[in-house]
């Protein structure tokens, strides 16, 4: 029975190993050094994955993640404690992190690999790491933060599938309350291989609409020493509909001085649906407006006469679930787009999404960001 359950679990993550190798073998892993690393944390973890058989069995029984005592339980326990002993723990955990980006003084690491499929666009694997790291001192409102410029929520342009943009950056939290939030960065952005400077500045405000309504609005704005200004604005509709169900609409205008063609544009409507702590979906339907230099294809592959901006809509459901450790997630994101470059015909897409979290756990195992 133990060599039977051994063997099964080893079935399971195969594929996903062969998956992590390959990523490895590839020409663009040599020239990614951050998706080298993500896929080897990551192969590295899943060599533990089937664990003790004891462990094993009791996840089996109870249908929660295991807890073990194996050594990546023991490696990835270490690591969680020493984000967790910079600061307090805070007891909620929002549905979109970009509030958090404010009020949050709770450290964690989150390690992300998409591997992404666009039918006549081809397949990207690009790993993303996401630092919030609370410093000690100075009243509790510094923070060291790592790739806070985007949340990589879509897989429609190239800016979202890459992984040569990263950044760095010295967090003061001017305002910190529960409604209002406003803080200030200052830090340096590699992008093409090109170092440069930049400033940024959060502000984000909550407040109630009558009923079940909620609002938020939130406005970013950047400032690069080598492509100039950006800003980034977000307006939120939520509606509670049940404790399982969340109703979100999501506006987002964007500018870049580095564009030919301003302001993007987004619109968003998100069904968030809680199956239980282990599992999640989110059904969603988005409108985008964006500037040529995002489009996921090449001019080769563009069947329209060429422009400096193209529509797109797509509709999307995202499975996100709990494996193995409550740490540990996967998503996988069915996707159907209707890209202008395209002249409108329906083009397929998937993504698939390995994540690995430290320090904070969500309240939901299975939280889905926005």
């Amino acid at each position: 029975m133990e060599n039977n359950s051994i063997n099964k679990a080893d079935l399971m993550y195969t594929p996903f190993r062969s998956m992590l190798v390959s990523v490895l073998t590839q020409r663009d892993c040599a020239r990614n050094s951050l998706l080298c690393i993500m896929a080897t944390i990551l192969l590295a973890a899943s060599l533990g994955c089937p664990g003790t058989v004891s462990a094993q069995q009791s996840s089996q029984a109870t249908g929660t993640p295991e807890t073990g005592d194996t050594r990546v339980d023991r490696w990835h326990a270490k690591a969680s404690g020493w984000f967790q002993g910079t600061a307090g723990r805070v007891d909620r955990f929002f549905v979109d992190d970009e509030y958090a980006t404010h009020e949050d003084n709770q450290s964690r690491l989150r390690l992300r690999l998409n591997t992404d499929y666009v039918e006549n666009g081809g397949w990207d694997v690009g790993g993303n790491i996401k630092l919030h790291l609370v410093l000690p001192g100075l009243d509790n409102r510094m923070r060291l933060v790592i790739n806070d410029a985007d949340d990589n929520d879509t897989t429609t342009s190239q800016t979202a599938a890459s992984g040569d943009d990263s950044d760095i950056a010295l967090r003061w939290l001017g305002i910190r309350t529960d409604r209002v939030g406003l803080s200030f960065d200052l830090g340096v952005r590699i992008k093409d291989s090109n170092l440069a400077g930049f400033g940024r500045i959060n502000a984000a405000v909550r407040y109630p609409l009558g009923g079940k309504w909620t609002g938020a609005t939130s406005n970013r704005i950047y400032a690069y020493s080598d492509t100039g200004f950006r800003n980034d604005f977000r307006q939120y509709f939520d509606r509670q509909i049940s404790d399982k169900l969340l109703f979100r609409s999501r506006t987002r205008i964007q500018y870049f001085e580095e564009n030919d063609y301003n302001p993007t544009s987004e619109q968003k409507f998100t069904l968030f649906y809680t199956l239980n702590d282990r599992h999640a979906l989110a059904y969603e339907a988005l409108f985008e407006r964006y500037a040529a230099e995002d489009s996921l294809f090449d001019d080769d592959e563009i069947t329209v006469p060429l422009r400096d901006n193209y529509k797109g809509y797509q509709l999307r459901v995202r499975y996100r679930t709990n494996v193995w450790r409550k740490w540990l997630f996967l998503e996988f994101w069915p996707i159907a787009s209707w890209p202008e470059e395209r002249d409108y015909d329906l083009t397929l897409g998937a993504r698939l999404r390995v994540e690995i979290n430290f320090g904070q756990t969500p309240t939901s195992a299975a939280k889905i960001d926005e």
